[in-house]
């Protein structure tokens, strides 16, 4: 019989605590018939982020924002307060003067874990299947686009929604000049976003 050792026990403890977040983060995921139902910290795709954040709080994100290639959407890193996930990062387009939320993402510091990042992500997926039955899984290992020289990778597991929209499991190991340049740690994402975000990401104007 094999014995768990008391490590072990903790992190499987936090994967477990980690899946009842999103339990109650991604409401009604098996019943919902369009992305915008689905809810991360009461935040739904569609939704104005003015409706959560202030003008100020916004403005203060824009100044240490990430822009996509074409600078046609712009992500942004918002205060955050939760044991399990260190960032709440949300996309909207540039011009957008509503802010409509267009992708959400959480993410968990890996800083130079990426086989336990790894470990963390298939649990998590495991965990959470019972949310993401709606649709097939599509796995990808490549270099992550972001970084010019080559020295980044993405290990990323990704959900279709039928209707449109997509489920994003990410972990993403940065290279030096990364960090150096944009201080990107190693890290796993949890994203939700829109089919608009969706056809943008999978075109040649984001990257």
């Amino acid at each position: 019989m094999t014995r768990i050792g008391y490590g072990e026990k903790v992190f499987v403890m936090r994967i477990f605590l980690t899946v009842l977040i999103i339990i109650f983060s991604l409401q009604s995921l098996i019943k919902a018939e369009d992305i915008s139902e689905f809810e991360i910290e009461g935040m739904s795709i569609g939704d104005s982020l003015l409706d959560y954040y202030s003008q100020s709080e916004i403005n203060d994100a824009l100044t240490n924002a990430s822009y996509y290639k074409n600078k046609k959407f712009v992500e942004i890193f918002l205060s955050y307060e939760k044991i399990e996930f260190d960032n709440l990062q949300v996309a909207f387009q540039t011009k957008d003067k509503f802010y409509k939320i267009e992708k959400i993402m959480m993410t968990k510091d890996f800083s130079n874990q990426i086989e336990k990042c790894k470990e963390y992500k298939e649990k998590f997926i495991k965990n959470s299947s019972k949310f993401l039955n709606l649709t097939d899984r599509m796995d990808e290992d490549s270099t992550a686009l972001a970084d010019p020289t080559g020295n980044s990778f993405k290990y990323i597991s990704t959900y279709f929604y039928p209707l449109g929209g997509f489920f994003n499991f990410t972990c993403s190991d940065y290279g030096k000049e990364m960090f150096d340049k944009h201080g990107w740690r190693d890290s796993f994402a949890a994203s939700v976003g829109s089919q608009k975000m969706l056809e943008y990401l999978q075109s040649d104007e984001a990257y």
